[in-house]
């Protein structure tokens, strides 16, 4: 028996279908998360390294938001800023150690003496698992609040018009060069480079090759921008180090000596980091090459002709 062929859909009824994709993607973000939670084989440097991932994800998806659910979106965005926050000490205690170990090599950073239990330290176990107990009851409240989310009577366009915004917020963050960029700016601009890269795996499905290009140029971008603050985060470690070395009541060769290997140390993070803001130069010139309405109108007229379908953010 031979098979209808199956019925193509016009563009009003495909945008449309985007537009259910978006919600149903931003509604499974805080059971993703809950798993995550409950994975009792993960590590805990990982998990906390996942679960700030997937909160980026998620702010990603809702800055798309229609107007219609503009106040909602930007209330989750808060509680999901806050959530990150919540484990960004223990976060960022790991990525200090990870990052002097790389940049200095495992002979000089053995002889730096290790941060103690201060902001930047890691979680205790304890602490870890009180923080994700209550990271469980703030999920399953946001997952609550979207499952009232509607998208009806949208047609997808909110869609394009936010990955346009995004676009213009990128080329606005990046319009300096990364090589003279404060790091307060650049912070921001990696933020920005973030949300356009998960928006980018959103609608890869939609994507020509160019576009599945600009998503790879994204998360590299996204990467030297990090390792550059990172880095930074390393440098001024180091400065604290060398300022409590010679305050200490030392030997004096001994406390010459400390003096040169801080010293040797934050040259070559400082070589790191210039080396990292001109790669990050080169790949925003690419990134950016065109502008955002034209890239919106290309995006719009691949994704009245493609279907959504599932991608896994992370």
């Amino acid at each position: 028996m031979r098979r209808k062929p199956k019925k193509s859909l016009d563009a009003a009824e495909m945008m449309q279908r985007w537009a259910r994709h978006w919600l149903r993607s931003c509604r499974d973000m805080p059971k993703r998360a809950l798993r995550l939670i409950d994975d009792a084989q993960a590590e805990p440097e990982q998990q906390v390294h996942a679960f700030r991932r997937l909160m980026k994800a998620w702010r990603s998806l809702l800055k798309l938001a229609p107007d219609s659910l503009a106040d909602e979106a930007g209330m989750v965005r808060t509680e999901i800023r806050a959530l990150r926050r919540d484990f960004g000490a223990a976060r960022d205690a790991v990525v200090l150690a990870r990052t002097l170990e790389d940049a200095l090599g495992k002979s000089l950073f053995e002889r730096l003496p290790k941060p103690q239990r201060e902001a930047g330290s890691p979680a205790v176990p304890s602490d870890l698992r009180q923080r994700l107990e209550a990271a469980r009851i703030k999920l399953g409240r946001l997952s609550v609040e979207m499952a009232r989310w509607s998208v009806a009577g949208e047609g997808g366009a909110f869609l394009l018009k936010g990955f346009e915004r995004s676009c213009r917020k990128t080329r606005r963050r990046l319009h300096r060069d990364p090589l003279r960029m404060s790091l307060k700016r650049l912070h921001a601009s990696r933020t920005a480079i973030v949300d356009l890269g998960y928006q980018l795996q959103f609608f890869r499905p939609a994507e020509a090759g160019e576009f599945a290009l600009r998503g790879k140029l994204a998360e590299r971008l996204r990467s030297q921008l990090g390792a550059v603050v990172d880095l930074d985060l390393a440098q001024r470690h180091l400065i604290t180090l060398m300022r409590a070395g010679l305050r200490a009541k030392a030997e004096h060769r001994r406390a010459e000596h400390k003096k040169a290997g801080h010293k040797k140390a934050e040259h070559r993070i400082a070589r790191r980091i210039v080396k990292r803001r001109g790669k990050a130069a080169r790949l925003a010139r690419r990134l950016l090459d065109e502008r955002p309405k034209t890239l919106r109108i290309r995006l719009g007229e691949m994704m009245a002709i493609r279907e959504p379908r599932r991608v896994k953010l992370s």
